[in-house]
């Protein structure tokens, strides 16, 4: 008799968990809050544009990273577009001057010497840590839960000539690093090529990534690589519930045996996992009656991502000389909301994605990081009216600047479209408006969180929650280790089938 397991979260974890499961004779049904698989991996549309929210690049998205095989399996990427930017960034101060951060690493090391001669020798640093990385292939084939000792053997000796890079570059921060450049402009953009928390040994993993030409960005947009991994699901057999919100996660005797919805509908089963956000899972769903001092630590001292103000325009005109991702200084602070206010503006220029906008226009994009999620929420409750005028200001502020900054565009803009992080807790329910869950610290390294609670049986927590660092691949690879888990408590050997190969008539 085929077990069922019922997932709670229709996000990358929880279609990956999903769609494995399937793969291996279990019963899945997936209870998603909204009306479209993906969680933040989504787009949605404007008139006659689409506002991409989530894929900036997608690790495994070539062959020369075993990633790529890891997609494989649940996809077929061979039928996925894909966009290899010879450029990751350019970056710009108010003077004019600009470093252009190439993927390919020989481009880049000639550009950063030209840029800043006076930093050789660190830039010669970054760079041999970029191109020794380019080596490195990190283990996603076993769950490390379920691995015998030969397979963490194996890897311990695939993973010893990098031991120095790792000890090196784990233990010190994007922006503590970038001190070390003398150059300002360089200094800047090293502090900001992500979030500046991070250890800026992922920085140098992203552009190993890049360099080998498997983090490009697929073409469709976000939601359109999540419904893919959607339509497989449904194609093995696995069942939605779209519009259902999880309110409990119901318990006997220490043991997860099904969910209750907010409309009171309850579901039984063998298995429950939880792929929504850990902090309504443990506090809410679960009424914090399992829990553990590691988990308790996370959630009363752990960084998370940031909440993001996302303001997306449609412009009817093309930008082909202007960068897809451009990074440049303001004349004066960039008010956000109260407690934040920025001197650099981010934007990504979407000319490299025809499906995004109709023919001859451009969809462009903004994000701007608040930690300030409470103000927003506050104002969408309690002063509706003062909430769009607060998101009219930011939109006019932008328009403004991207005036004087691209030429031609304030009469030009037909579409426009922000998010707040009010709008990001109602769409994804993630705590603190997060993007992307807990954020990778040089306290935390590479630490992951279990997929279980003490205490409590067959039930499993999976994505950025758990496995802390957010990326789609990241949330991917802990579904599939769930499934993995399941598998091997049930006694079947992990079994994966392969994705057919997508057929196109021309």
């Amino acid at each position: 008799m085929r077990k069922k397991v019922l997932i709670i979260g229709g996000g990358m974890a929880g279609l990956s968990a999903g769609t494995y499961l399937q793969m291996n004779g279990f019963d899945t049904e997936i209870f998603e809050l909204n009306e479209t698989p993906g969680g933040v991996c989504t787009s949605w549309k404007r008139g006659d544009y689409t506002v991409d929210w989530c894929v900036h690049w997608l690790v495994g998205s070539g062959p020369n990273d075993n990633m790529h095989e890891r997609w494989s399996e649940l996809i077929d990427m061979s039928n996925i577009e894909i966009v290899d930017h010879e450029e990751y960034a350019r970056v710009e101060d108010l003077q004019g001057n600009q470093i252009h951060f190439f993927t390919d690493l020989d481009r880049l090391h000639e550009e950063l010497l030209a840029k800043a001669p006076e930093d050789g020798a660190k830039i010669d640093e970054f760079i041999l840590a970029c191109r020794k990385l380019t080596h490195l292939e990190m283990p996603n084939e076993e769950a490390f839960q379920t691995a015998n000792l030969w397979y963490k053997l194996k890897w311990m000796w695939k993973m010893l000539p990098f031991t120095g890079t790792f000890g090196k570059f784990s233990r010190i921060s994007t922006a503590d690093y970038a001190l070390g450049f003398n150059n300002p402009l360089l200094r800047k953009a090293i502090r900001n090529i992500f979030e500046p928390e991070i250890p800026i040994l992922f920085c140098m993993m992203m552009f190993a990534w890049m360099h080998k030409k498997s983090a490009g960005y697929p073409v469709g947009g976000s939601l359109n690589f999540a419904q893919r991994i959607a339509d497989r699901y449904e194609a093995l057999g696995g069942k939605f519930h779209f519009h259902s919100r999880v309110e409990k996660i119901l318990t006997e005797a220490g043991r997860s045996t099904g969910i209750k919805l907010s409309t009171g509908e309850t579901y039984r089963c063998d298995y429950v996992i939880s792929a929504a956000d850990g902090h309504s899972t443990i506090y809410d769903m679960l009424e914090g009656a399992y829990t553990s001092p590691e988990f308790e630590q996370f959630y009363r001292k752990g960084e998370t991502f940031p909440s993001l103000v996302f303001v997306a325009l449609g412009v009817n005109r093309t930008f082909n000389a202007t960068p897809h991702s451009y990074f440049f200084e303001v004349e004066k602070p960039f008010r956000i909301d109260p407690e934040t206010a920025v001197n650099d503006l981010y934007i990504r220029v979407h000319n490299f994605d025809p499906s995004l906008a109709p023919y001859g226009k451009t969809l462009i994009t903004a994000m701007f990081e608040t930690r300030n999620h409470a103000y927003w929420v506050d104002l969408q409750n309690n002063d509706p009216e003062r909430y769009q005028l607060e998101k009219q200001g930011i939109v006019e502020h932008l328009i403004e600047i991207l005036d004087k900054k691209l030429g031609n565009v304030s009469t030009l803009v037909e579409m426009t479209d922000v998010t707040t992080p009010a709008t990001i807790i109602h769409f994804t329910n993630n705590w603190k408006g997060s993007f992307e869950g807990f954020l990778i610290t040089t306290e935390t390294g590479f630490k992951q969180l279990p997929h279980n609670l003490p205490g409590l049986e067959n039930f499993y927590m999976c994505g950025h929650w758990v496995a802390i660092g957010g990326g789609l691949p990241t949330a991917m690879l802990s579904g599939r280790e769930v499934a993995q888990i399941i598998c091997k408590r049930e006694g079947k050997k992990f079994r994966i089938t392969a994705a057919e190969p997508e057929v196109t008539f021309a």
